[in-house]
């Protein structure tokens, strides 16, 4: 899928935040970021008053493959269903 000049760059900051944020957040353990999958929740309001919620994927140029996403979400999901059990603050 071809992308448009904003969504080029939109997907550039958007690699950049998020390394960012791993290295404020890092132990000192180099690594490289290859794939991402960031999932959003996004709330809106019909034109009647209804309130709509949407949930959303983004993952890295747009081109990470659905096996992908897929694989990296229910990992996560995964990991996080451990830590509540577990009672570890996420």
């Amino acid at each position: 899928m071809s992308r448009t000049p904003e969504q080029v760059a939109a997907d550039d900051t958007l690699t950049a935040a998020i390394e960012q944020t791993l290295a404020a957040y890092s132990d000192g353990q180099p690594y490289v970021l290859t794939e991402y999958v960031v999932v959003t929740a996004q709330h809106s309001f019909a034109d009647d008053g209804d309130s709509l919620t949407a949930i959303g994927c983004l993952s890295r140029d747009s081109d990470v493959p659905l096996h992908r996403m897929l694989g990296l979400v229910e990992y996560a999901s995964t990991r996080l269903r451990k830590r509540a059990t577990d009672d570890e603050p996420c």
